[in-house]
């Protein structure tokens, strides 16, 4: 608000805009960007600067900042102080250009750390070998957080009337996420020889004390029975690492608790789903993190390298070269088409025209 502004609104009404102001700060990480803003006054104040949110100094800044900050922080600085420079300051950093650039510069060849993935046949062994009464709630873990692209903190707040028995299947839903969408997804039988996931989650409800207090899903599990006491958010988180473990993975400490949510959207993208399946999968809102499930996908990239490989040919690509060929069956009785004597070879699209005389 301007000074002109101020002078002509009831105090009262002042106070009302100022907390409404405030509280546009995301709650439980106020405190962390308030921070990050007065760090940024107090390199001000040692400069002897006043207007912290100019340009110029705020590109001094984050080259002083990247001197022992890495590229991924240096974004993670100026989230924070965008937020917080546009309420107490009404003005909107994300317009400089030259800061943008500044940043992207610095993130040029720069690959964060990223949770390591289980495979298929890490998760198929797992489920087969683990003994239940060691494993068990590692295992439905395992499930839920596969099915859902579950981060650690929504495995935790899971609460039981979200997760609805539908008979064949088990629907659950995770009204509360990170980025404010709500997801909803379900749990089906699998393709695990001898493991019914659906039958696997519904033993563990069935296991749970009848006298539990609380509504949090996921309960302890000792010596092959549930107890009350709700599991914790580093317990879940560290159920990537335990199956590292079990099944003597290198580098079992790289499994972190973000790991059942990208095992997921891998596994995904390797059945050659589409960008917005995976975006809404994972409640993501921009492309970036879909595409990059995609692009990185090993199945993608076979099936791109057929596309490209599969159609060199050395003869003149009038007939096996060609992608899409036509199949003309003539047949007097419709009920009863016979296609011997037909033999495709090397074929990616078929258009079967069936003509009855």
């Amino acid at each position: 608000m301007g000074d002109s502004d101020s002078e002509s609104v009831p105090s009262d009404i002042e106070g009302i805009a100022q907390n409404v102001v405030d509280s546009l700060l995301p709650e439980k990480s106020r405190q962390t960007y308030e921070q990050a803003y007065v760090k940024l006054e107090d390199w001000c104040k040692g400069k002897g600067i006043k207007n912290s949110s100019n340009e110029k100094v705020l590109l001094a800044y984050f080259e002083h900042l990247s001197k022992h900050r890495k590229a991924s922080s240096l974004w993670v600085y100026y989230s924070m102080l965008r937020s917080v420079i546009s309420v107490k300051k009404n003005t909107d950093i994300s317009k400089y250009v030259h800061l943008i650039a500044f940043l992207k510069r610095k993130s040029e060849g720069f690959r964060s750390k990223k949770s390591r993935i289980l495979r298929k046949e890490d998760i198929t062994r797992f489920l087969l070998e683990a003994d239940d009464k060691t494993y068990f709630l590692t295992k439905v873990s395992l499930i839920v957080g596969l099915a859902g692209a579950c981060r650690r903190i929504e495995l935790t707040n899971l609460q039981l009337q979200n997760v609805k028995d539908e008979g064949q299947c088990i629907h659950v839903i995770i009204p509360f996420t990170k980025t404010k969408i709500s997801r909803d997804f379900f749990i089906t039988k699998g393709n695990v020889e001898g493991i019914n996931m659906v039958e696997m989650v519904r033993r563990y409800i069935a296991m749970r004390p009848s006298n539990t207090e609380h509504t949090r899903f996921f309960v302890g599990y000792r010596n092959g029975k549930c107890i009350k006491q709700p599991v914790g958010i580093n317990t879940l988180g560290k159920m990537p690492y335990k199956i590292a473990l079990f099944l003597s993975l290198p580098n079992p400490q790289q499994y972190t608790g973000h790991c059942f949510r990208r095992s997921s959207a891998s596994l995904l993208a390797d059945s050659g789903v589409d960008l917005l399946t995976v975006k809404r999968h994972g409640g993501w809102r921009s492309n970036t993190v879909a595409e990059s499930y995609i692009e990185n996908s090993k199945e993608n990239k076979k099936k791109v390298s057929c596309n490209i490989l599969g159609n060199i040919s050395g003869n003149d690509g009038s007939s096996t070269s060609s992608s899409t060929q036509e199949i003309n069956l003539l047949s007097k009785n419709s009920t009863h088409l016979s296609s011997s004597g037909i033999n495709l070879t090397n074929c990616t699209d078929i258009i079967i025209n069936v003509y009855n005389k």
